[in-house]
């Protein structure tokens, strides 16, 4: 605990009562208090409201097995992981990482240097081989980097990297806006062949049947976020969907300056007929990605991140995609969309800004048999690419999941099953404090219900969180900083305290209650209880009431000054001290102090006795403390030190808000 200002008293320690008029800054007690008034006030209009985790966790784990430093600072990694397997690639700066994440074990790391192969550069940071690419392959892994400026691939067997020359196609620089998608032999890609052949980003298919690109006119300074292929009811049929987000070319003033879109392709586009249309895609079509709450009349339109989540019964139009969108105050909202939906935009909507009848085939559609697009359909679609359908989220409101005032970058969601057969949904979000959220989805898509149950620190040391994978076999969340690596278990159980009652509000869909301890519903060997009741789920505990908390005690000399803190464990519970049948401090959720502090300013004879923190949440009421302030004559301070320090230790455990409140009205 960082300790209290020199010559001030700790918490909770006695002290005398001093008159002194001032401070020692020389200003009036109060006068100091209102100048600071409005700087609370701001800093307490930016606290969590109940869209943020309802507790804070550290992720300790077992050092050498859970975290894993790299040694040298990597200001780029990516990863590669496959599901249910304890091996984990991490691409770095002239090298690959290869940990052996073991059970029980501590974590072997191998490392194969993979460095530039140019000669020469232009400068220091160009001569470096920064890894951009991990894709497994039949032959082995393939590790492609920026080599100097020269992109290159490499293939990995048996932790030996073999050289397979430069490639086009492939990341310039770690922070070049790219997207590399494979798909058996073919190979696409949003990065320009020669590293100064024009500015214009376009998606490509690099190795395939025949080399196709989208037009010049089709996209405004697209940045790309996710590609992926969804195979339809015909081969023919099947699409490459591409999300990005690109420039507004609605240049009013208050419209937004981003739209983010997802593009549709035939798999099987062959090109056109014309000298014109013959290296282009011909299918190109856009829709836009609406995510918005107009009972708020909040819009989030910067698209950020994407994770599509199949049908456990093989339907691909029942595939989920998951959004995270931001605004300009860097608020995010997640939206949740079906490809079935997306699908049947571009099959039935008319083209903005197109207003006759159209050709036959329409735009975007797929030909069976390898057949060429007409002259005709090429040309309505490149001169009209966006469809006049938006694409909305699912649910019969139309609006996110849910939104909040954190700023999200990355997600990916698992579908779990609890003990007694229920389906959850659960995003994996991280922040740009270096943070993950957990948030659980329950329910159908027009009754769904959403909870951010829990924020996870995942380092020793706090950074940015550079990539994610998760491992829905092995339950685990693998993510990495500059620093190291870090093996996150997804049922976390140990954080939530308080019995069974703590352990059951938590929500947490991996855990229940079992053995006197909240443990994981994957390695409990018993039968686990776990609450189907999503507003009182500390009603299927089999005591009523939660256990009291201990008594603590302590003797204070009259007319001195005391502080009693209590921690705020949740964010989504109203903290308040009760001194006998009197509520004396209430705290409510998004209050900017960790704690919730009683300040007793000046103790008489009144305000000896019982004190009792307790948090409520909705019907569920817990004691978290329980003091008893005790008389003891005698006492005297030994420091003069005036209101001046009674300030600064305020300041400095977050009591500024009690004392506003409390003396300002003397």
């Amino acid at each position: 605990m960082t300790p209290p200002p020199p010559g001030c008293a700790a918490l909770g320690a006695p002290r005398a009562r001093v008159p002194s008029p001032q401070a020692r800054s020389g200003l009036p007690l109060r006068l100091l208090l209102l100048l600071l008034l409005p700087l609370w006030t701001a800093a307490a209009s930016q606290g969590h409201s109940k869209s943020g985790p309802r507790i804070s966790a550290v992720w300790k784990g077992h050092a050498g097995q859970d975290h894993v430093d790299f040694g040298p600072v990597e200001p780029h990694t990516v990863l590669f992981h496959e599901p249910g397997s304890a091996f984990l690639w991490v691409g770095g700066r002239n090298k690959v990482y290869i940990f052996n994440f073991s059970k029980g074990k501590n974590t072997s790391v191998h490392t194969v240097n993979i460095g530039s192969t140019v000669g020469s550069c232009r400068d220091k940071r160009d001569c470096e081989n920064y890894i951009t690419l991990l894709e497994m392959q039949n032959e082995g892994l393939l590790v492609c980097g920026t080599n100097a400026r020269r992109p290159s691939c490499w293939r990995l067997v048996n932790d030996t990297a073999v050289l397979l020359g430069e490639k086009r196609g492939y990341a310039f620089s770690p922070d070049e806006n790219s997207l590399v998608l494979f798909d058996g032999d073919e190979v696409y890609s949003t990065i320009r062949k020669q590293e100064y052949n024009g500015k214009i980003p376009r998606f490509r298919r690099i190795k395939g049947d025949s080399e196709l690109y989208t037009s010049d006119t089709v996209m405004q300074n697209p940045q790309f976020i996710k590609a992926t292929i969804v195979r339809q009811d015909q081969a023919y049929d099947d699409k490459i969907y591409y999300f990005f987000r690109e420039d507004n070319p609605d240049k009013n003033p208050e419209a937004p300056l981003n739209v983010s879109r997802v593009a549709q392709l035939c798999r099987g586009d062959q090109g056109g007929e014309s000298s014109l249309s013959v290296s282009k895609w011909n299918t190109f079509l856009k829709a836009m990605l609406v995510c918005s709450d107009t009972a708020t009349n909040k819009n989030f339109n910067r698209l950020q991140d994407v994770f599509l989540l199949p049908d456990p019964n093989g339907q691909w139009r029942d595939t989920r995609v998951y959004g995270v969108f931001s605004n300009p105050w860097n608020y995010s909202a997640v939206c949740v969309y079906s490809l079935g939906d997306i699908d049947r935009v571009f099959r039935t909507s008319a083209l903005r800004g197109y207003h006759k009848d159209l050709p036959d085939p329409r735009p975007g559609k797929c030909l069976p048999d390898r057949q060429a697009i007409p002259t005709e359909t090429f040309q309505v679609a490149d001169s009209h690419p966006e469809v006049v359908q938006r694409v909305e989220p699912m649910g019969r409101l139309k609006t996110p999941l849910f939104h909040s005032k954190h700023h999200y970058q990355k997600v990916v969601v698992h579908r779990m099953h609890t003990s007694n057969g229920e389906t959850f949904h659960v995003l994996y979000l991280t922040t740009d404090k270096g943070t993950i959220h957990k948030v659980v989805e329950s329910g159908d898509q027009e009754h769904s219900l959403v909870f951010n149950i829990l924020e996870i620190q995942p380092f020793r040391r706090a950074a940015t969180i550079q990539a994610m994978s998760l491992d829905a076999d092995r339950r685990k969340l693998y993510v990495s900083s500059q620093w190291e690596v870090s093996q996150v278990p997804l049922d976390l159980c140990e954080v939530y305290s308080g019995g069974c009652h703590g352990c059951l509000m938590a929500r947490d869909p991996y855990c229940g209650w079992t053995q006197n301890r909240c443990a994981s519903i994957y390695s409990s060997q018993e039968p686990v209880l776990q609450s189907i009741n999503p507003e009182e789920p500390h009603k299927e505990c089999p005591n009523p009431k939660p256990e009291g908390a201990p008594l603590q005690k302590v003797s204070l000399a009259q007319n001195s000054r005391y502080y009693l803190s209590c921690p705020m464990e949740s964010r989504h519970a109203t903290y308040s001290w009760r001194h006998e049948e009197n509520v004396e401090q209430s705290c409510e959720p998004g209050h900017q102090s960790p704690n919730c502090i009683l300040f007793i300013e000046n103790l008489t004879d009144l305000q000896y006795g019982h004190y009792y923190c307790e948090a409520r949440e909705g019907s569920y009421l817990r004691e978290a403390q329980h003091w008893e302030l005790m008389r003891e004559d005698g006492i005297t301070a030994s420091h003069l030190l005036g209101h001046a320090c009674t300030l600064a230790s305020s300041l400095w455990l977050g009591v500024l808000p009690t004392l506003v409140l409390g003396l300002l009205v003397h």
